[in-house]
């Protein structure tokens, strides 16, 4: 057996005495214990604040198991629901806990976020910091170089399945105030972890907090001062010099509405991306014209008073079930409590909060709202493409039609919503919400509108539903369109009888191609890599017809072939009676499946592909 981060003491003390206060609770569960109660007083003129404990971080390596608070948590895998890295962040005056936030870092694209959480922590901080293994195993040059510019230069010597633990000063007097490793010696293939103790005395700031930044004495921003000195990460809304205030929100471009569409902000217990996303939503043009209402998943303390300094009218769900149950039930909570809040409201966008907003996001919905009350093979519109990417999208004023489901940033009417809630997946089903609305029973032939150019940008990782692995393999490589002039196409042309008028007419004109062997053979031009088979930048579509019998592609054919353009190929959600529209290098590229699409009738009988 072996014990490892047995225990980590920090301590904020002037005097030579030490105080240990009660447990108050923990950001990440039982296993981290912060005794946060301060102590005021006073002997031989001496001030004692309080002490920080993370402690109890247990291995048994024969059963792989972590100990935690007394309880058993079986690991079946290298890593546990404790590994990655562990950020604490304390207030330098008052010693209160302003942050605690575990980063996946055994998964791609989670050093991201550490390293962004890092850069945004105001100066005069007292940071804590723990690496549970396996928290090396993608921590990459970013989060290395994140973790280096706060002192702790330690981590960058650590190799698998070591303890690191450091403690720093924020700011321009900032660097390590103490920093530990428990090195191992080498046992075969796998290392077993070793306890590790740190201890550090960390003199108390003597500046009061309500003289931090100047605009604290301004009138009518307590609340928000109060907030940045409780919470920290927040960067720009807590800046001295250029701070963000919401009353931006009023201050942006008037566009052209010609109806009340309301936004649904769905958020849970991640207050930092509800404050990206409600930040880039207040510099839309036309969000002075628009309702926006938070849907919170529960009671998170921090959420509630960031929406309440956000200016944002907030309605809060109580949390029904575990992981896809309780994001079901949130969402059906966002749809229903939208339109009551809003009864003159036909339409709403519901935003999940892990987003990033592209300038133009409220003119598109409303560019495409009276499609939603025009034609009633349309149930919904969408912000977000899956084929959105370099090699695969190109113009931003092209919009489509699938056979997909809302995802991403999405709107639908009034009338939709109250028959779909009706319905609402059950727990029995066992199924994520989205899926579940794309099954056709619940669809009944309908399509979504979605644009080539996606309008949003998924920027979350280690969730319910994306992966650490996911969000670097897909996600990282979308784009997301950066015109906010872009023209969108007239809605009468994705009238379903005009748009499958359009896509015959173009598919008899169409050259149909026949892919090289092996199929997804990649050359290097002046620009980047490319397929040979495919023309670039020609103002002919061209066709590619594989075989497909069904929706469920069991002869991988369209798979092969998103994977041949780099495009996201875990399903064909974008696909539209068998076709899918990518654009390849400036060229437009559908790809049929034959002979389920309707579409082969154009096709030679030796031109099957694949």
């Amino acid at each position: 057996m072996g014990i490892f981060l047995q225990s980590i003491h920090f301590m904020r003390i002037t005097g030579g005495i030490k105080r240990k206060t009660g447990p108050f609770g923990s950001h990440f569960g039982c296993h981290l214990e912060y005794w946060k109660k301060n102590i005021g007083h006073q002997i031989d003129g001496a001030d004692f604040t309080n002490w920080l404990l993370i402690k109890q971080f247990t291995q048994m390596n024969l059963n792989n198991v972590y100990r935690v608070c007394g309880d058993a948590v079986n690991l079946n895998a290298y890593y546990s629901s404790q590994s990655g890295v562990h950020v604490v962040v304390i207030h330098g005056s008052t010693g209160i806990v302003m942050a605690r936030r575990q980063f996946l870092t055994y998964q791609p694209a989670e050093h991201k976020r550490l390293a962004s959480m890092l850069q945004k922590i105001q100066a005069g901080r007292i940071v804590v910091l723990a690496g549970v293994p396996e928290w090396l195993m993608f921590l990459g040059a970013e989060g290395d170089g994140a973790l280096q510019s706060t002192g702790c230069n330690w981590a960058a010597r650590a190799v698998q399945s070591e303890v690191w633990a450091c403690v720093a000063n924020t700011g321009s007097r900032g660097g390590a105030l103490g920093e530990s490793i428990a090195t191992n010696l080498p046992q075969g293939i796998w290392r077993t972890p070793r306890k590790i103790n740190l201890q550090v005395a960390v003199p108390k700031s003597r500046t009061e907090w309500t003289q931090r930044c100047p605009w604290y004495a301004l009138p009518g921003l307590r609340q928000q001062a109060e907030f940045c000195e409780t919470y920290e990460g927040y960067e720009d809304l807590c800046s001295c010099h250029a701070p963000f205030f919401s009353e931006s929100r009023k201050m942006q471009d008037i566009i052209l509405m010609s109806e009340e569409i309301p936004v649904a902000v769905v958020t849970a217990n991640k207050p930092y991306n509800l404050y990206r996303c409600l930040k880039q939503l207040y510099g839309l043009p036309g969000i002075s014209q628009t309702n926006v209402l938070v849907i919170v998943d529960g009671t998170d303390r921090e959420t509630l008073e960031l929406a309440a300094v956000m200016q944002a009218t907030v309605a809060v769900h109580s949390p029904e079930g575990q992981r896809y149950q309780r994001t079901n039930g949130n969402i059906r909570f966002a749809l229903h409590t939208v339109f009551t809040r809003y009864p003159l409201a036909d339409k709403a966008i519901i935003l999940e909060d892990d987003l990033l907003l592209s300038k133009d996001l409220l003119k598109y919905f409303h560019h495409l709202a009276p499609l939603l009350s025009e034609d009633p093979t349309v149930f919904c519109i969408n912000a977000y493409s899956s084929n959105s990417f370099r090699t695969t999208a190109g113009d931003p004023g092209v919009l489509l039609r699938a056979r997909s489901y809302p995802m991403y940033g999405w709107m639908v009417n009034r009338r939709y919503a109250q028959d779909i809630i009706k319905l609402w997946v059950r727990d029995q089903e066992k199924a994520d919400w989205d899926f579940w609305l794309s099954w056709e029973n619940n669809r009944q032939g309908r399509d979504v509108v979605y644009p080539e150019v996606s309008r949003t940008f998924h920027a979350g990782s280690a969730g319910v539903h994306v992966s650490g692995f996911e969000q670097a393999l897909y996600f990282n490589r979308m784009i997301y369109n950066q015109d906010p002039n872009a023209r969108l196409m007239p809605i009468k042309q994705l009238y379903r009888s005009n748009y499958n008028k359009a896509l015959i007419e173009d598919l008899k004109n169409a050259s149909v191609l026949q892919p090289t062997d092996p199929v997804c053979k990649l050359t290097r031009n002046k620009k980047s890599m490319t397929l040979d088979w495919i023309p670039s930048d020609s103002a002919k579509s061209s066709v590619i017809y594989v075989q497909a019998h069904n929706d469920n592609d069991k002869l991988f054919s369209f798979k092969t072939m998103l994977m041949c353009f780099m495009t996201y190929d875990e399903n064909n959600r974008d696909m539209w009676r068998g076709v899918m529209t990518l654009r390849w290098q400036g060229s437009r590229v559908y790809i049929i499946g034959c002979p389920m699409s309707p579409y082969c009738s154009w096709r030679l009988s030796s031109s099957l592909s694949y």
